[in-house]
């Protein structure tokens, strides 16, 4: 499992979520806003971050 945290402001908070299940990208509550069924984690962190996203914590 893999798992990066994003931030962007104080408030806006988005986590990518890799597992063997797949990726997905989860709001501040824990909404699942977007769902993979395979590995997306780099394309989705790199399209986050040319949004402007930082990353806040990144690791397994």
């Amino acid at each position: 499992m893999r798992e990066t945290v994003l931030m962007k402001g104080e408030m806006a908070t988005r986590v990518i979520v890799t597992t063997a299940s797949g990726t997905e990208v989860l709001d501040e509550e824990d909404e699942v806003l977007e769902s993979y069924k395979d590995d997306q984690h780099e394309a989705v962190l790199a399209r986050f971050l040319a949004q402007g996203w930082e990353v806040e914590e990144d690791g397994p």
